[in-house]
């Protein structure tokens, strides 16, 4: 299992830095690297799966506020 917490800490630590040149671009994060920015999100993907393939990486928006979508893949039927 892979831990992300690296990544979100890598991103949370340059934000600052990446919202100077890089404010609502997407950023490619491996490891503690920022490697790649994109303009936009399938971009960023599409380069991360061109580079690693199916090992770790982490996209994120670089945005100073950011929005927060939860996604479950265990969701029942839909009652009313």
């Amino acid at each position: 299992m892979v831990d992300l917490r690296t990544e979100l800490q890598t991103y949370t630590e340059h934000l600052p830095s990446m919202l100077n040149r890089h404010d609502g671009e997407y950023v490619v994060i491996k490891d503690t690297l920022t490697v790649h920015f994109s303009p936009t999100y399938e971009d960023a993907l599409n380069w991360a799966y061109n580079t690693f393939g199916l090992d770790h990486f982490f996209v994120k928006k670089v945005a100073e506020d950011q929005d927060v979508a939860h996604f479950t893949r265990d969701l029942g039927p839909c009652r009313i």
